[in-house]
């Protein structure tokens, strides 16, 4: 990839599209991998608390200890930032992302930088594991970095305590096994379904009004196919449960996830968890919604075109396309294919 001079500054609308933290998160990682200072402006400017929050300012000051960048405007509140990467480096970290601040959200941001160096960065984080606007750490691990493997990525996770909402302190620990060369992805077939999982998992308080196995039996009344289910009660600071199912098929895998809610039966939380798995499995496609956008980046830097089908663009992943075309010299073309989706990637400055 031709990488341009450090005086090449990239200026980001962080207000564009859906204008949240992701633009914000994947700007910073793209300026550590293509060594282009970054300047993010309205940042969140139309979120009801604008500015760089606490699991914001964390995230982008872990992404700076990568590369040992410089920052100017990281404080909270801030709606301006300045990112001047240095070289990325396997290293070791420790992230204190602070109460339920997303863990899988830092971590999206992590993954991305550290996985285009040669070498093993380690991560160990302390947050939230399951909280809303968030895709749950199981998600991640079990389902995103799948796909991260296949195009030649390997993510080790190791969940060592369950953090809900409001207190989290969750732990997590992250093996990203970089490398500079990445392949592309081609999903573009209609996908069935092979076999499904589906975990529920509750905090011990919750052991006694039977959460796990309720939250099972309302996914099990959606999804009327053979399932493998697992039930955990798990310590945490913070009362919670959720519910995560996989589809998986014979060369990619879907998610579908809930979280538990207060005053909501553990059996809607459950039907909830089936019915956005069931969603992807009645399209037949390739990808899921949130891994769609969150493998964009990855697939504008592989090595080769990608495809992959998807049954709904979210603004999530529209707002990556626009903001990584401002990094890297890609195509996107999204086709209409029946009642689904055909996404292409053509990364032009690749070699």
């Amino acid at each position: 990839m031709n990488m341009q001079s450090q005086s090449d500054i990239v200026e980001i609308d962080g207000s564009y599209g859906e204008g949240g933290g992701q633009l914000l998160r994947t700007a910073v990682a793209l300026s550590a991998i293509t060594q282009r200072p970054v300047k993010i402006k309205a940042i969140r400017a139309g979120r009801p608390n604008p500015g760089l929050q606490a699991q914001h300012l964390k995230g982008v000051e872990a992404v700076a200890s990568l590369c040992d960048a410089k920052l100017h405007g990281a404080r909270m509140g801030s709606t301006e930032l300045t990112f001047v990467p240095g070289k990325i480096s396997p290293r070791s970290l420790k992230v204190d992302i602070g109460t339920a601040g997303a863990i899988s959200l830092v971590l999206q941001a992590l993954t991305l930088a550290a996985a285009k160096v040669d070498g093993t960065t380690t991560i160990e984080l302390t947050g939230g594991t399951h909280v809303s606007w968030s895709p749950p750490v199981d998600y991640f691990k079990d389902v995103f970095c799948k796909h991260l493997k296949s195009i030649g990525i390997e993510v080790d996770i190791e969940l060592l305590r369950y953090g809900f909402y409001p207190k989290g302190g969750g732990r997590v620990r992250a093996d990203i096994k970089g490398s500079q060369q990445w392949n592309n992805m081609n999903l573009d077939d209609i996908f069935n379904v092979e076999h499904i999982v589906v975990h529920s998992v509750a905090s011990e308080e919750l052991r006694n009004a039977r959460v796990a196995e309720r939250q099972i039996e309302g996914f099990k009344s959606v999804i009327k196919r053979p399932i493998t289910e697992k039930t955990s009660y798990v310590s945490s600071f913070s009362i919670g449960s959720a519910v995560f199912g996989i589809a998986n098929c014979v060369t990619t895998c879907l998610g579908g996830d809930a979280l538990g809610k207060k005053g909501i039966k553990a059996e809607q939380i459950g039907q909830d968890a089936a019915k956005n798995l069931e969603a992807e499995i009645r399209h037949g496609v390739s990808l899921d919604i949130h891994a769609a956008d969150m493998i964009i980046p990855y697939l504008a830097l592989a090595e080769g075109d990608s495809k992959f089908t998807l049954r709904e663009q979210s603004g999530h992943f529209t707002s990556v396309q626009w903001l990584v075309r401002h990094f890297v010299d890609t195509e996107f073309k999204v086709d209409p294919k029946g009642n689904i989706f055909l996404v292409s990637v053509h990364p032009k400055n690749t070699n």
